[in-house]
């Protein structure tokens, strides 16, 4: 496999979530491991809800603003590593600035309700669909580069 090189200036940020607070830029799609690596933009006091990983691990690093999990009493700030387990569910919240990081997700997103209630889910799949539709409603080329 030749090697990559992604210009992220090139990339559009694609809305995430329906309230549009939520925003990624697609950087890898590995089709063979369902792998997904993209930078993940939140508006500042914004909340990614109640939301699980599963069939893999997750693996970030902030790059810009605060964010912390409703369910720790740890934040995030731009140098901060952090691995997530697979099953945890947890409720993404950004702070007084947007924030920037990056997220390296392996399998399933799934949604939950404050019951605990499944609401949903996002995979590799459901997100190269997220990324075609976003640039073909925007006249924006699809880079099927990103798709390894």
């Amino acid at each position: 496999m030749p090697e990559r090189l992604v210009h992220i200036e090139h990339l559009p940020w694609v809305p995430f979530n329906d309230e549009e607070t939520c925003f990624f830029k697609p950087l890898r799609f590995d089709l063979s491991t369902g792998t997904w690596i993209y930078l993940f933009r939140v508006e500042s006091n914004q909340v990614l809800g109640r939301h699980r990983h599963t069939g893999g691990s997750v693996i970030g690093y902030t790059l810009q603003g605060r964010w912390r999990y409703a369910e720790r009493d740890w934040t995030a700030v731009p140098g901060t590593f952090i691995f997530e387990p697979p099953g945890d569910i947890h409720t993404l919240i950004s702070e007084d600035e947007e924030v920037v990081a990056l997220f390296i997700l392996s399998g399933t997103l799934q949604y939950f309700d404050e019951n605990n209630q499944f609401g949903g889910q996002d995979d590799i799949y459901t997100v190269i669909q997220k990324y075609h539709d976003y640039c073909t409603r925007n006249h924006i080329p699809v880079n099927d580069e990103l798709i390894y």
